[in-house]
């Protein structure tokens, strides 16, 4: 099954422009990046901790095999990271009370860390793509009802509990009441919920493991290297190091099917130079109000006769990254996708707030072009 999705993938993306293509891959890669220490930590707490069997199994999956997976604390850990505590605690609850009206508390884990990446996979591409691709129509055109439709439907076929918050997280941009959809569904009352067959072990593969090493390492030295937050640069290292390990481990194991994910993330890395694709919307400043000077940097987005400056914002990787956006009370002369540095004063507007600029300048585009909360 992952394969089918897998492939679909690709072939879908095989007919979008080649910089929307990379700007994909990137954003797919810095899930499957911001998981996998949640997914190394979870299978290492199963090896060092066999007694507490079926309990521990369900508290330390990926989220991807049989039963509710918004049980597992690296799904909890990533969701509090992502959406906050309340809504990891409400997800948390709400598995367990689903897996006691289904009579199922056994969660059958696949316990290779690279099974459980490449589940996780078709998710990290399809947060990827609605980002980059079809953020803009689902932004504009996608009503209350319809993103229920489209939250609800994603979120009981995902094949991925872990993907399944990237997915949300990308979701909440363009239309918060199929995140919120997507959130209630998936992991709690979902197709992998109902399902009764175990899901088949993947084995291991010594070349997958070893890219993952690479690639981990590669990523922390840069620190982050604009695909996930600095602050998982410790984590990335220790994964490096893990997946080194890995590698001589099962130095005899070979499995090409479980190299998509690694090979990703290497593409992901290679692609992850190309700039986010920047929309209007209204003023998203936390906490502005009218009257308040501000200064700010961004690149300059226009809309028909708006314009604004925006920027993105990681919390946790790239996948998630919000939109920082300054509505601007005028168009500046200046082209579209210059960087400006601009100084004015908020004012109230139709449409809500909007930037008087009382001065700007030109400035060359930074190494990074994200901010980090």
């Amino acid at each position: 099954m992952n394969a089918f999705f897998i492939v679909c993938a690709i072939a879908a993306l095989a007919t979008v422009p080649t910089a929307q293509l990379q700007a994909v891959i990137a954003a797919a890669a810095s899930t499957l990046f911001e998981s996998i220490p949640f997914i190394l930590a979870a299978a290492f707490a199963r090896r060092l901790f066999p007694r507490f069997g079926d309990t521990l199994a369900v508290l330390t999956s990926c989220g991807c095999a049989h039963g509710p997976g918004a049980r597992s604390l690296a799904v909890a850990a990533l969701t509090t990271l992502t959406f906050g505590p309340l809504v990891a605690i409400a997800r948390f609850t709400a598995a367990f009370i689903s897996a006691r009206v289904l009579r199922d508390q056994v969660c059958n884990v696949d316990d290779s860390v690279l099974g459980e990446t490449t589940q996780l996979l078709p998710c990290a591409l399809a947060a990827g793509a609605i980002g980059t691709v079809f953020g803009n129509a689902l932004h504009s055109r996608v009503g209350a009802p319809a993103g229920v439709v489209i939250g609800v439907t994603l979120g009981f076929f995902a094949p991925c509990t872990l993907g399944a918050i990237a997915l949300a997280a990308t979701l909440r941009h363009f239309s918060m009441p199929a995140a919120i959809a997507m959130l209630t569904v998936s992991g709690v009352y979902d197709l992998r919920s109902l399902r009764r067959t175990s899901l088949r072990r993947q084995k291991h593969d010594a070349f997958a493991y070893l890219v993952c090493a690479v690639a981990c390492g590669s990523l922390a030295s840069a620190h982050g290297g604009t695909l996930v937050n600095p602050r998982f640069t410790p984590a990335l290292w220790l994964s490096s190091a893990t997946f080194c390990f890995l590698a001589w481990l099962y130095r005899r194991e070979r499995n090409a099917a479980v190299r998509w994910a690694p090979l990703a993330m290497v593409a992901g890395m290679l692609f992850s130079h190309v700039a986010p694709s920047y929309t209007v919307s209204e003023t998203t400043l936390s906490g502005a109000a009218a009257g308040d000077t501000i200064d700010f940097n961004g690149v300059l987005a226009r809309r028909g006769n708006e314009a604004a400056l925006v920027r993105y914002a990681i919390t946790c990787c790239r996948a998630d990254a919000q939109p920082v956006v300054v509505r601007l009370e005028h168009p500046l002369e200046a082209r579209y996708g210059q960087w400006l540095a601009v100084h004015g004063r908020l004012i109230g507007a139709p449409s809500g707030l909007a930037l008087r600029v009382q001065r700007f300048r030109r400035i060359t585009p930074p190494a990074d072009p994200f901010v980090y909360f």
